[in-house]
């Protein structure tokens, strides 16, 4: 028996039906043009569930809506929790399958440096739009020769300290740790102190 793929089937398939609905392959040939086919794009998108839950709300309705009207993009979200999306993103490397695009944070882009697609057109776009990027940016989306991410947010994460407890152990702001050694060895005497 003849083994037909997939590639085959449909084309044997797409053939006959515009063969059948235009009259036979002799109107075809008549025209002297291939037939047309609606061409479609469709994206799929990977990402965390955000905290913020009408935000996915947004992106699944109208933002979807708006990238299928402007663009004609059939935009597929794909959510999952914060602690199993690394694992997620891990399978569709290996497999070679998944998500178009995928939401990453911290330096996950140099995680996956060999396996995703060179972005820079795109993210020059942004960074020019936007007067440029942090350099925080850059550090983790770019390889050194190519954006391997497009940036999406900068966090402000900034820390608090009890000054009282600083100043417990011999600091202030005038002297507070100026490298990581010193960070370090200043975090070993807050520890005890719970």
């Amino acid at each position: 028996m003849t083994r037909i793929d997939r590639r085959r089937l449909l084309k044997f398939s797409g053939a006959g039906a515009v063969a059948a609905s235009t009259g036979g392959m002799a109107a075809i040939l008549a025209s002297g043009r291939a037939p047309a086919y609606g061409q479609s794009t469709s994206l799929q998108w990977l990402k965390f569930v955000d905290f913020v839950p009408i935000s996915d709300q947004l992106l699944r309705g109208k933002i979807t809506a708006e990238c299928q009207k402007a663009l004609g993009i059939k935009l597929n979200i794909e959510t999952i929790e914060g602690n199993g999306i690394q694992a997620r993103i891990t399978s569709a490397i290996q497999s070679a399958t998944g998500p178009d695009i995928i939401m990453a944070i911290n330096n996950w882009p140099q995680l996956y440096g060999d396996s995703v697609a060179d972005v820079s057109d795109v993210a020059e776009e942004i960074g020019k739009a936007g007067d440029g990027y942090y350099e925080t940016a850059k550090t983790v989306a770019n390889d050194g020769s190519k954006w391997i991410a497009a940036p999406f947010t900068i966090l402000g994460v900034l820390l608090t300290n009890r000054k009282s407890w600083w100043a417990e152990i011999g600091y202030n702001a005038q002297n507070f740790p100026a490298t990581w050694e010193e960070y370090v060895a200043a975090g070993k005497k807050l520890k005890p102190k719970g």
